[in-house]
């Protein structure tokens, strides 16, 4: 890389630039004539700038990455009174030039264009610096009254079938290949917000959507341009439309950030920035799925065996070879690796970031892969956002069953290492594992209490996204021992348990499916010509309505009854087969019991000492069992496989 502060212009005097001018005349008349100019193959030319566009007063300075050829600049300045370029630096093959802008205080809205002087000629870039849109109802962040709907785009509802094949993806479009495109999209979304405000929800999180360069990678894996909608998904105005049609609709939205990588066929791969703008080369990389022998970390009874190196992340005697390959390796030894390292690429991730929140309105970022990213660069970038955005919130994915391995990447707390990776929270994978294993594998219902026990490791648990299915894993409905009673029983506890919950499109109708890539099924009705539409009451079979129908009243009662949202949970009784708990507030106190056995049963359960001890009366709010307050004694008689929910007065 060739780095240089940006040069002034030379003066020229007045009869010089005449007799340039008379240069210039004869030399375009040569021209005219058919003489040859061997230096316009050399010339200097942009193809793209990265960010594409930016604001006044959104930030002090903006590093550009421009692409193109011959951008050996010996100087650059652009014309917008307000913009100073303060340095430059270019790659050594001249595929790429990086511009830092410096904003003044008297900066304005407008087109700068900006001119770029080589060795080898001129050329200008334009770059919009727009004002600022006005903050109320833009950029919200979580509450503890939200619940996360979790959609994968191509597979909700096909609004524009104009983009199904893009003309740049020939053949990428095909609904009877699983893992091809289906042709569902923003549009899509969009035509669909009355039916996700019927079914009570509040913030809409949507699977990756900037442009994919993979013919079969629905889920967005695969990104060759992170300032891009994907074609087959919409546009970037369709985007920015569709967040502000669900903030109309009282909805949030959530965008899905992978800062650990891009796609294989990105650009950069074959031609980057810089030579560490990633961690190895495509001949030559570490691999972030070599496991640890399964007894390094000694597994227990209750959990898998510890084959991975999320373990060694969060273990301060682990020797930093065993971080390696998790924080620099490609992911699954397939996609390049971004150096969080190199300060250029986290200027330029996080400017990227900093631009999708200020062109959309966005409220927060789900954040994929965060354990492959080192923490230091969690901290830089979030620090880098609130500054911002201070209400914006960050969702991580730390795909663990180990609450000790989850807990390290929550924000709020410093790790071993002194670093607070600054998320808002993390999704409660330890529980998503309990709850199948309960549920589907016979476990005993302590195993759900075992990761609740852990929740001290949490500075705010009650942040924490609790789910049961989601577009990495089996459907719910497509594992073995899945009935409606369980399907009825993983919706209850989610909703009920501490946290913000996290639904996955279409298990509220028990949409069929399991594995990869099965878990991502159409929803039916999304496309023209399904031959069921479950969109609509009309098109729902009868098990569908069943099940919507609880699925809505459990919202409807966590929407209307702070203590399942925001209350402290006290654990009343528990055993093999059964648990009850309190959700209490100081205004309300809820009883939740919770039954996994195949036959009916009475459990008894003194409330003396705690925090019910004074209630008088039990009243039902939802569900099939009946409980009697005899003195300080609660009975309930509770009937196979289910959930109800009691209020104490």
């Amino acid at each position: 890389m060739r780095t240089r502060p940006n040069c002034a212009r030379r003066q020229f005097s007045p009869r010089l630039g005449v007799g340039l001018l008379v240069l210039a005349i004869l030399v375009l008349s040569s021209l005219s004539a058919g003489a040859q100019q061997p230096n316009n193959l050399n010339a200097p030319a942009v193809k793209k700038i990265e960010p594409p566009n930016w604001w006044v007063g959104l930030t002090p300075d903006v590093v550009l990455l421009l692409s193109g050829k011959n951008l050996e600049a010996t100087h650059v300045r652009c014309n917008l009174p307000g913009i100073n370029v303060s340095q430059t630096q270019s790659a050594a093959n001249g595929d790429y030039l990086f511009v830092w802008l410096k904003f003044g205080a008297g900066l304005k809205s407008g087109t700068a264009v900006c001119r770029i002087t080589t060795h080898k000629g001129e050329t200008t870039f334009e770059l919009p610096i727009a004002a600022r849109k006005q903050i109320l109802g833009r950029n919200q962040g979580l509450s503890l009254d939200d619940v996360l709907y979790l959609i994968v785009p191509d597979r909700f509802a096909n609004g524009d079938p104009t983009n199904d094949e893009p003309a740049e993806f020939p053949g990428s479009h095909e609904r009877s290949k699983p893992r091809a495109y289906h042709g569902g999209d923003l549009r899509g979304i969009r035509d669909h917000l009355g039916y996700l405000k019927e079914l009570d929800v509040t913030t809409l999180e949507l699977t990756s959507i900037v442009k994919n360069g993979a013919s079969e990678d629905s889920h967005g894996n695969g990104a060759v341009d992170l300032y891009a909608v994907d074609p087959h998904l919409g546009t970037l105005q369709e985007y920015q439309e569709f967040v502000q049609a669900a903030h109309k609709e009282h909805m949030k939205v959530f965008f899905d950030v992978a800062p650990n990588h891009v796609g294989v066929s990105h650009p950069w791969v074959s031609d980057p920035p810089m030579p560490d703008w990633f961690h190895g080369r495509p001949t030559e990389h570490l691999s972030s799925f070599l496991p640890l022998k399964e007894s390094f970390h000694e597994a227990h009874e209750k959990k898998e065996p510890s084959s991975d190196l999320l373990e060694s992340l969060e273990d301060p005697h682990a020797l930093p070879q065993f971080r390696t390959n998790m924080t620099e390796g490609w992911f699954q030894g397939a996609l390049p690796d971004l150096n969080a390292e190199n300060p250029l690429v986290v200027q330029y991730l996080l400017q990227n970031s900093i631009w999708w929140a200020e062109s959309s309105g966005l409220d927060g970022y789900r954040v994929d892969t965060v354990p492959y990213v080192s923490r230091k660069f969690w901290q830089e970038w979030h620090q880098g956002l609130r500054r911002i955005y201070p209400r914006l919130s960050t969702i991580g994915e730390v795909f663990h069953r180990d609450p000790e391995v989850t807990s390290f990447f929550a924000g709020g707390r410093k790790g071993w290492d002194g670093i607070d990776t600054e998320f808002t929270t993390v999704f409660d994978f330890p529980l998503y594992f309990a709850l199948r294993d309960v549920l589907l594998r016979g476990a005993p219902t302590g195993r759900i209490l075992d990761i609740l026990r852990q929740d001290s490791l949490y500075p705010h648990p009650e942040y924490l996204a609790p789910f049961f299915g989601n577009h990495e894993v089996t459907r719910f409905a497509g594992e073995r021992g899945a009935t409606p009673a369980k399907v009825r029983l993983a919706f209850g506890l989610t909703l009920t348990l501490r946290g913000i919950p996290e639904l996955y499109y279409g298990d509220e109708i028990s949409l069929a499916g399991g594995g990869d890539p099965d878990y991502g099924r159409d929803f039916p009705g999304g496309w023209p010509g399904d031959p069921q539409n479950a969109f609509t009451h009309e098109g729902r079979t009868r098990e569908q309505k069943e099940l919507l129908g609880y699925v809505q009243s459990l919202l409807r009662v966590r929407r209307e009854h702070a203590a399942l949202r925001s209350g402290n949970l006290w654990h009343l009784a528990s055993d093999d087969s059964s648990y009850v708990f309190m959700r209490e507030t100081e205004e309300e106190k809820l009883v939740v019991a919770f039954h996994n056995g195949t036959t009916n049963r009475e459990v008894k359960i003194s409330l003396r000492d705690t925090p019910a001890q004074e209630a008088s009366d039990i009243s039902l709010l939802l569900g099939d069992a009946q409980a009697e307050l005899s003195g300080r004694e609660l009975r309930l008689q509770l009937p196979a496989q289910s959930l109800t929910i009691f209020e104490l007065h």
